[in-house]
Protein backbone atom coordinates (compact mmCIF):
# COMPACT_ATOMS: atom_id res chain seq x y z
CA UNK A 1 0.00 0.00 0.00
CA UNK A 2 1.46 3.38 -0.82
CA UNK A 3 1.18 6.37 1.12
CA UNK A 4 -1.66 8.63 0.21
CA UNK A 5 -1.16 12.39 0.17
CA UNK A 6 -1.96 14.85 2.60
CA UNK A 7 -0.97 18.77 1.80
CA UNK A 8 -0.81 21.70 4.59
CA UNK A 9 -0.34 25.12 4.58
CA UNK A 10 0.74 27.02 6.96
CA UNK A 11 1.23 31.27 7.51
CA UNK A 12 1.64 33.08 10.96
CA UNK A 13 -1.47 32.71 13.01
CA UNK A 14 -2.58 29.76 10.35
CA UNK A 15 -3.09 26.35 11.62
CA UNK A 16 -4.08 23.30 9.34
CA UNK A 17 -4.09 19.78 10.12
CA UNK A 18 -4.44 16.98 6.89
CA UNK A 19 -4.70 13.15 7.48
CA UNK A 20 -5.79 10.19 6.04
CA UNK A 21 -6.38 7.16 7.46
CA UNK A 22 -6.63 3.98 5.05
CA UNK A 23 -7.99 1.04 6.20
CA UNK A 24 -8.33 -2.55 4.16
CA UNK A 25 -7.53 -4.03 0.94
CA UNK A 26 -6.04 -2.53 -2.19
CA UNK A 27 -3.90 0.40 -3.22
CA UNK A 28 -3.86 3.81 -2.08
CA UNK A 29 -2.48 6.27 -4.68
CA UNK A 30 -1.98 10.13 -5.12
CA UNK A 31 -5.35 10.82 -7.37
CA UNK A 32 -6.03 10.86 -10.76
CA UNK A 33 -8.82 10.32 -13.21
CA UNK A 34 -10.99 7.44 -12.22
CA UNK A 35 -14.42 5.87 -12.65
CA UNK A 36 -16.01 7.34 -9.86
CA UNK A 37 -14.74 10.53 -7.76
CA UNK A 38 -15.96 11.62 -4.47
CA UNK A 39 -15.21 15.33 -3.26
CA UNK A 40 -15.87 17.16 -0.14
CA UNK A 41 -14.65 20.52 -0.01
CA UNK A 42 -15.42 22.76 2.93
CA UNK A 43 -14.01 26.92 2.22
CA UNK A 44 -14.28 29.47 4.07
CA UNK A 45 -12.68 33.16 3.15
CA UNK A 46 -13.10 36.64 5.11
CA UNK A 47 -12.52 39.46 3.70
CA UNK A 48 -15.03 42.09 6.60
CA UNK A 49 -12.90 43.31 9.16
CA UNK A 50 -13.88 41.76 12.47
CA UNK A 51 -16.22 39.19 10.80
CA UNK A 52 -15.73 35.25 12.19
CA UNK A 53 -16.93 32.50 9.74
CA UNK A 54 -16.87 28.75 10.05
CA UNK A 55 -17.54 25.69 8.10
CA UNK A 56 -17.62 22.22 8.79
CA UNK A 57 -19.05 18.96 6.75
CA UNK A 58 -18.69 15.29 7.79
CA UNK A 59 -19.63 13.30 4.30
CA UNK A 60 -20.26 9.77 3.86
CA UNK A 61 -20.04 8.22 0.84
CA UNK A 62 -20.41 4.90 -0.18
CA UNK A 63 -19.27 3.55 -3.98
CA UNK A 64 -19.07 0.47 -5.88
CA UNK A 65 -16.94 2.00 -8.94
CA UNK A 66 -13.91 0.06 -10.08
CA UNK A 67 -11.93 2.60 -9.52
CA UNK A 68 -12.29 5.30 -6.91
CA UNK A 69 -10.82 8.68 -6.12
CA UNK A 70 -11.28 10.17 -2.88
CA UNK A 71 -10.52 13.52 -2.39
CA UNK A 72 -10.91 15.89 0.74
CA UNK A 73 -10.18 19.44 0.80
CA UNK A 74 -10.53 22.13 3.94
CA UNK A 75 -9.27 26.14 3.06
CA UNK A 76 -9.65 28.66 5.20
CA UNK A 77 -8.34 32.07 4.61
CA UNK A 78 -8.13 35.42 6.18
CA UNK A 79 -7.46 38.85 4.57
CA UNK A 80 -8.81 41.37 6.98
CA UNK A 81 -8.22 42.68 10.41
CA UNK A 82 -9.33 41.15 13.81
CA UNK A 83 -11.06 38.32 12.31
CA UNK A 84 -11.50 34.51 11.70
CA UNK A 85 -11.61 31.46 9.49
CA UNK A 86 -12.55 27.93 10.63
CA UNK A 87 -13.11 25.41 7.96
CA UNK A 88 -13.30 21.14 9.06
CA UNK A 89 -13.94 18.96 6.40
CA UNK A 90 -14.50 15.02 7.85
CA UNK A 91 -14.68 12.34 4.77
CA UNK A 92 -15.39 8.47 4.98
CA UNK A 93 -15.58 6.48 1.69
CA UNK A 94 -16.32 3.09 1.68
CA UNK A 95 -14.88 1.71 -1.59
CA UNK A 96 -16.58 -1.63 -1.98
CA UNK A 97 -16.36 -4.88 -3.66
CA UNK A 98 -12.39 -4.47 -4.79
CA UNK A 99 -11.80 -1.37 -6.41
CA UNK A 100 -8.88 -2.34 -8.62
CA UNK A 101 -7.51 1.23 -7.53
CA UNK A 102 -8.49 3.60 -4.80
CA UNK A 103 -6.82 7.13 -5.10
CA UNK A 104 -6.64 9.37 -1.47
CA UNK A 105 -5.99 13.19 -1.95
CA UNK A 106 -6.09 15.08 1.56
CA UNK A 107 -5.68 18.95 2.01
CA UNK A 108 -5.83 21.48 4.69
CA UNK A 109 -4.62 24.75 3.83
CA UNK A 110 -4.87 27.91 6.15
CA UNK A 111 -4.23 31.10 5.23
CA UNK A 112 -3.61 34.67 6.47
CA UNK A 113 -2.95 37.74 3.80
CA UNK A 114 -2.20 40.86 4.28
CA UNK A 115 -4.06 41.28 7.65
CA UNK A 116 -3.05 41.63 11.84
CA UNK A 117 -4.56 40.04 14.26
CA UNK A 118 -6.91 36.98 12.16
CA UNK A 119 -6.80 33.88 12.59
CA UNK A 120 -7.18 30.75 9.80
CA UNK A 121 -8.08 27.14 11.16
CA UNK A 122 -8.44 24.18 8.69
CA UNK A 123 -8.26 20.90 9.64
CA UNK A 124 -9.11 17.56 7.12
CA UNK A 125 -9.86 13.80 7.85
CA UNK A 126 -10.27 11.31 5.56
CA UNK A 127 -11.09 7.55 6.51
CA UNK A 128 -11.00 5.30 3.29
CA UNK A 129 -12.12 1.79 3.74
CA UNK A 130 -11.90 -0.49 0.98
CA UNK A 131 -13.40 -3.99 1.22
CA UNK A 132 -13.60 -6.97 -1.55
CA UNK A 133 -17.65 -7.06 0.21
CA UNK A 134 -20.51 -4.66 0.12
CA UNK A 135 -19.90 -2.56 3.46
CA UNK A 136 -22.26 -0.79 5.41
CA UNK A 137 -22.91 0.99 8.61
CA UNK A 138 -25.20 -0.08 11.86
CA UNK A 139 -28.00 2.17 12.70
CA UNK A 140 -25.76 2.59 15.44
CA UNK A 141 -23.08 3.22 13.35
CA UNK A 142 -25.06 6.07 11.52
CA UNK A 143 -26.42 8.18 14.99
CA UNK A 144 -23.24 8.23 15.86
CA UNK A 145 -21.74 9.67 13.01
CA UNK A 146 -24.98 12.08 13.43
CA UNK A 147 -23.43 13.35 16.47
CA UNK A 148 -20.13 13.89 15.40
CA UNK A 149 -21.24 16.20 12.31
CA UNK A 150 -23.05 18.18 15.06
CA UNK A 151 -20.01 18.21 17.16
CA UNK A 152 -17.92 19.32 14.58
CA UNK A 153 -20.71 21.84 14.14
CA UNK A 154 -20.73 23.63 17.10
CA UNK A 155 -16.86 22.99 17.85
CA UNK A 156 -16.06 25.18 14.35
CA UNK A 157 -18.33 28.32 15.48
CA UNK A 158 -17.14 27.37 19.48
CA UNK A 159 -14.56 30.37 18.82
CA UNK A 160 -12.38 28.13 20.81
CA UNK A 161 -8.37 29.04 20.51
CA UNK A 162 -7.13 26.71 17.04
CA UNK A 163 -5.03 24.40 19.89
CA UNK A 164 -8.21 23.50 21.13
CA UNK A 165 -10.12 23.48 17.98
CA UNK A 166 -7.36 20.53 16.70
CA UNK A 167 -7.58 18.75 19.96
CA UNK A 168 -11.07 18.15 19.72
CA UNK A 169 -11.35 17.81 16.35
CA UNK A 170 -8.84 15.03 17.24
CA UNK A 171 -10.62 13.61 19.31
CA UNK A 172 -14.02 13.44 17.04
CA UNK A 173 -11.79 11.71 14.32
CA UNK A 174 -11.11 9.09 17.04
CA UNK A 175 -14.87 8.14 17.18
CA UNK A 176 -15.19 8.17 13.68
CA UNK A 177 -12.56 5.63 13.47
CA UNK A 178 -13.97 4.24 16.16
CA UNK A 179 -17.39 3.75 14.26
CA UNK A 180 -15.35 2.21 11.35
CA UNK A 181 -13.73 -0.24 13.75
CA UNK A 182 -16.94 -1.25 15.88
CA UNK A 183 -20.08 -0.52 13.70
CA UNK A 184 -19.19 -1.50 10.02
CA UNK A 185 -20.67 -4.70 8.66
CA UNK A 186 -19.78 -6.30 5.39
CA UNK A 187 -21.85 -9.01 3.31
CA UNK A 188 -19.86 -11.20 0.83
CA UNK A 189 -20.44 -11.16 -2.52
CA UNK A 190 -21.72 -14.38 -3.90
CA UNK A 191 -20.80 -15.14 -7.38
CA UNK A 192 -23.11 -17.81 -9.06
CA UNK A 193 -22.36 -20.09 -11.81
CA UNK A 194 -24.98 -20.71 -13.68
CA UNK A 195 -24.94 -23.47 -15.70
CA UNK A 196 -27.77 -24.96 -18.35
CA UNK A 197 -27.90 -28.41 -19.97
CA UNK A 198 -28.94 -28.50 -23.53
Amino acid sequence: MSGPSARLGRRAGAVAVAVVLAVGWGSVAPAEAHDRTVTTDVTVTVRQDGQTRARSALRVAPTFAPQVSAVNRANASARCDACRAVAVSFQVVLANRGPGDVAADNAAVALNEGCARCEAVAIAYQFVVVSPHRSHLTPAGHQRLARVRLELSRLSRSGAPAADVNAQAEALAAEVADVLTTELRTVPRIDREIRRDH
